[in-house]
């Protein structure tokens, strides 16, 4: 599923839009703590998160991690923005909490999936 169409179909709003446009996710991972992003991130994850600031944005990076999703309304700042764009990834925001925020990823992906042949 292209992120746009996520973003759409969970409420999320699209602060910057990555390189590759027709990223498909196979992972999401959910948490602050930047030790386990380590191990389980990848270059089909999407990060969900309420760590807002540019060196997570950096993490990303290095971890080939394509997209991160805010929670709770947060509005990234500038630095954040600007780190974002220059590296290509995506920056979403979700309305929702962190719990309701993965419940309609998951809803999403699942249905995906179950369409897919």
């Amino acid at each position: 599923m292209r992120l746009e169409q996520l973003a759409r179909q969970t409420g999320a709003r699209v602060y910057t839009q990555g390189r590759d446009v027709d990223i498909e996710l196979d992972q999401v991972y959910a948490g602050d703590r930047v030790s386990d992003l380590l191990n389980a991130a990848g270059d089909h994850t999407l990060l969900v998160t309420n760590l807002a600031s540019a060196h997570l944005v950096r993490l990303a990076e290095l971890m080939d991690v394509p997209a991160i999703c805010l929670v709770n309304n947060q509005t990234p700042d500038e630095s954040m923005l600007t780190t974002a764009r220059q590296h290509g990834t995506w920056l979403l925001v979700s309305p929702h909490d962190l719990f309701v925020t993965c419940g309609r990823l998951y809803a999403c992906l699942a249905g995906a999936a179950a369409r897919e042949p």
